[in-house]
């Protein structure tokens, strides 16, 4: 009995140890791996933070020199989705030999918090993501906002507005820009005809310019240029027919009773009977 017993306890137990013991050193493995990379991810940022307080412009070829090309393919998306504004030019297309950053100023800060995700282990999933895909597939969105950035240096910051808050562009702006550029512009264009971002003196305010910049590079009018110019005026005709119908409803007069707008009275009310007390003589 003891002959048969002891084979079959040897090979469950044996089992059980190839599984468990398997399955724990290859999570060991796993492990020792994403420490790797999440020590790549650090170092990357580390560079980073050499430039802080200045553009992560300025960080370009610290940052390209000092990571292999294996190394970026692995970390550079993950740092994308955590905030590092990496971009394409607009004459160019993605090159991993070469990234490219907005001009954004490093805050030493963010960095750090980035920095405690990573170590932590909260950003594995974002690892190893092919960035020529990825980059590729938002080529058209980076193209985009190339162009937005054009048009604000080259025809918005070059503006006027008159007295009767009047914007003038430059004469035949239009004609800088592609028809396709055009029309992704349409909705921008509109939207930036305000008052507030020129001087007292019509000037466009610096400023103010290099803001809009900033919000196009971050993704905040990603929105306007992605969106159908019919469908945002059909939309913006409703709106504006709605407000007037509002307007011409609260302004209608309130009709009253003859009695209540000779006297400033309430009429008197019927008895029950029907028949008003005439007065004595």
């Amino acid at each position: 009995m003891n002959e048969i017993i002891i084979p079959i306890a040897t090979a469950i137990i044996g089992a059980l140890i190839g599984t468990y013991g398997g399955a724990y050193f290859i999570g060991r493995k796993q492990e020792m791996r994403m420490k790797k990379v999440r020590a790549i991810a650090i170092k990357a940022l580390r560079v980073l933070k050499k430039y802080s307080k200045q553009s992560f412009r300025n960080a370009e070829n610290d940052f390209n020199t000092s990571l292999s090309i294996v190394e970026k393919r692995t970390i550079l998306v993950a740092l994308h989705k955590l905030g590092i504004p990496i971009g394409i030019p607009s004459d160019e297309v993605f090159n991993i030999q070469k990234i490219y950053f907005i001009d954004m100023v490093i805050d030493k800060d963010e960095l750090d918090g980035i920095i405690l995700q990573i170590s932590k282990g909260y950003c594995d999933n974002l690892f190893y993501i092919d960035p020529d895909t990825y980059f590729a597939a938002n080529y058209t969105l980076f193209a985009m906002r190339n162009i937005a950035k054009k048009y604000v240096r080259d025809v918005l910051s070059k503006s006027k507005c008159d007295e009767n808050k009047k914007v003038w562009y430059p004469e035949n702006w239009v004609i800088s820009f592609g028809v396709g550029e055009y029309q992704s512009l349409r909705i921008l264009h509109e939207q930036l005809c305000v008052d507030y971002i020129y001087d007292k003196d019509g000037n466009a305010i610096p400023e103010k310019m290099e803001q809009i910049i900033h919000e196009i590079d971050r993704g905040i009018w990603d929105n306007s240029l992605q969106s159908n110019y019919e469908i945002y005026k059909n939309a913006k005709s409703q709106t504006e027919m709605s407000n007037v119908f509002q307007t011409l409803v609260t302004q209608q007069p309130i009709i009253k009773d003859n009695s209540t707008i000779e006297t400033g009275k309430q009429p008197e009310s019927e008895p029950l009977d029907g028949k008003r007390n005439k007065k004595k003589q």
